[in-house]
Order: C-alpha cells, then structure tokens, then sequence
C-alpha cells in the first residue's frame, strides 16, 4: 500500500500551512501525562512539526474525548474535527472501541472515512493504534488485539496508511529496556516516557510518509451495509417543550449548553430520519434514568448515572438503537422516579440527540 502523505506535502510546501486534527480518546487528549499540552504524543507530534517545517504555520484540532470510541465519533466528527477543515487527521479509537459490537465498529470507522472525504477528499487520514496491558497480550501469539484487525480492515479497503504505536510499545517492553509499569503506570494511558516512544515512532513514520504525489480517491463502495456517514448531532435545545429547560451551562466542556430536567414523569418527544439514535448527555453525580421507546416499541431504561460519577463529572453518550430501518421515526424519552442508588437526583442533562 501507497503511504504517502500527499495533501500534507502539498500544504506544508506550497499552502505553507497545515492543520492537524486529533480524533480519539482519552490517549491521544493526553491523559496520563504530566503536561498533555506538551508531553503527550499529540502535543510532541505538533511539536515536531513546527520544528521541522518552520516556515510553514502548523495548526492543531484538539478533537479527541477521553473514555469515548469511534461510535460517538461518528456522530460528532462534523461538529468537532471538520468545523476546523483539517489537511491531516490522526484517528485513535482502537482502546476505547475495544469491547465493542463488531459491525458497530466497522460502520462507524467507515463512517468518520466517509465523512471527512465527503468534506474534502484531499484530507490525508492515519489510523493510530494505541495499546492497553491487557489488549498486548494478543501479541505473545502473534495476533493483533480485534479492534485493530477491524479498524485495519477499513484502512486496507480505503488504502488509509495505519501506524501501530501499541506493538511497538510492546516490543520495547519485551526487549527488557523498560517495563509496563513504567510505561502504563495505570495499564492504559502512558507516562511520559511512554509518551515519547509513541511521538518517536510517529515521527519516524512521518517522515517516511510527507511525500510529494497525488491520489484520486473514490466512494462508490462500502465495506459496511449501513456506514455511519450520516452520523449528527442534533441541538437537545430544538426539542424545547416544558418542563424542560434550556441550560447555558456547557455539557462537561463538550458542547455548548443542554436542555435539562429533573421532574419524573416529564416527558420528551423527538421526530427524526435516519436509521439510528443516541444521547449525547451529562453523567454526574445527581444524574437520573429514564424510560425510553422507539416508535412506540418496548419501554426501555437507560441511566445518565455511573460510578464515576462520585469522583467526576463528565461527557457521556448513549446509542439507544444503531439497528433501526432508515426513516422516519418517533424518539419519546421519560425522566423516572427510580434512579441508581448512588445517584443524589433525577437530573437528565442531554447536549444533543445522535442521528445518523
């Protein structure tokens, strides 16, 4: 496979300027090092960047969402990565996708593909493969960890250049040089020695990669039956109706302001098309259930609430239905009297509602 980077050469060389979005999750915001700002391997990738191209003026999309996979990315890679018109965009969701359903995965990374060429089909794309101590253990048998056999299977298909930081990683724990401890001290996120092994590998691949060309790259076919390249959010303020309010506060610093109620038994109705449905909303530690249906099917429960949320408030997103026939469909939503045991409310804060 062809891994050059061509619109980056052309942006670095002759646009002199080169907009880089970061599209993950907790790993590539940073979290574990002790300045993700400058000691994450996003931050030293940037870093390198405007140290090697110093005539040319390099710009940074912070796009990634600590404990979120490549399903609400496909939802809000509009909002958050494309409002910045990207020319090169790393994608990391290989950890935070790694339970996931298998054919969630695959619509959804084809989906965010999808997406970003349908805005502009020069952007260059790198899926990152990042690591946990857990998932490693594929490799002693000389086996990828599944999600990125699944999301390699997307880059195969549209010739996406991948870069497995994760095995590197592993190899460099294997050769005794340093241990998992030191790397992973929580098993997950990387210090900031991990960090730099990551940043040292990509920058090796960069500079293999930033070649002058060009590709034509086409979108007739898909590898998935029904690819997330729909994937929106859609303003909870639209579905305004008492007693739910409207609530300037932003949803945990990842959308702008909510719609909101504690009052069980109040009621939200939303009309929409498309052939799935979510909640982009707040988990916090007064946050509550609610009853939710799909065209009037089966009432189910779904809670706002988890255990970190004693610790933290933070982000969350629910996919109530991903299976859904395409069209038009009724989303009724209840706020319940019966909420975690935890939980100090009933208090349902929803951002926005996923439609694809």
């Amino acid at each position: 496979m062809d891994k050059s980077l061509y619109h980056t050469f052309h942006a670095i060389n002759e646009k002199r300027k080169l907009t880089i979005g970061y599209f993950g999750g907790s790993i590539t915001e940073g979290s574990g090092a002790s300045e993700p700002s400058k000691s994450s391997w996003r931050a030293l990738t940037t870093s390198w960047f405007r140290q090697r191209y110093p005539d040319c003026e390099i710009a940074e999309i912070q796009a990634a969402i600590g404990g979120t996979g490549s399903d609400l990315g496909a939802y809000r890679c509009r909002t958050d990565l494309l409002r910045g018109e990207p020319d090169l965009v790393f994608i990391e969701f290989a950890v935070n996708d790694h339970a996931k359903d298998e054919q969630l995965i695959l619509r959804s990374m084809e989906g965010i593909v999808r997406q970003i060429w349908h805005h502009n089909a020069h952007v260059d794309l790198v899926f990152v493969y990042t690591i946990t101590k857990n998932m490693a253990e594929t490799y002693e048998f000389d086996i990828a960890p599944r999600t990125v056999v699944l999301h390699q299977k997307i880059a195969d298909y549209y010739e996406i250049p991948s870069i497995n930081l994760g095995k590197k990683l592993w190899q460099y724990v294997g050769t005794g040089l340093s241990t998992w401890e030191e790397l992973l001290p929580d098993a997950v996120h990387p210090s900031d020695k991990g960090y730099r092994l990551y940043a040292d590998e990509m920058q090796r691949f960069l500079s293999e990669c930033i070649a002058p060309g060009s590709r034509e790259r086409k979108l007739d076919d898909y590898v998935t039956s029904r690819a997330c390249d729909k994937g929106r959010l859609v303003d909870a303020w639209e579905l305004f109706q008492e007693p739910w309010e409207k609530d300037s506060s932003s949803l945990a610093r990842r959308y702008p302001h909510m719609l909101v109620c504690g009052t069980p038994g109040a009621e939200l109705q939303y009309k929409f098309t498309g052939g799935s449905i979510g909640l982009y909303w707040l988990i916090a530690p007064d946050s509550g259930d609610i009853e939710w249906s799909v065209d009037g099917s089966k009432a189910r429960r779904q809670s706002s609430w988890d255990k970190h949320a004693l610790n933290f408030t933070r982000a969350g997103y629910c996919i109530l239905d991903h299976n859904l026939d395409p069209g038009e469909h009724v989303l009724k939503i209840k706020v319940l009297q019966e909420k975690q045991p935890q939980s100090e409310g009933n208090w349902i804060r929803i951002g926005a509602v996923l439609v694809d």
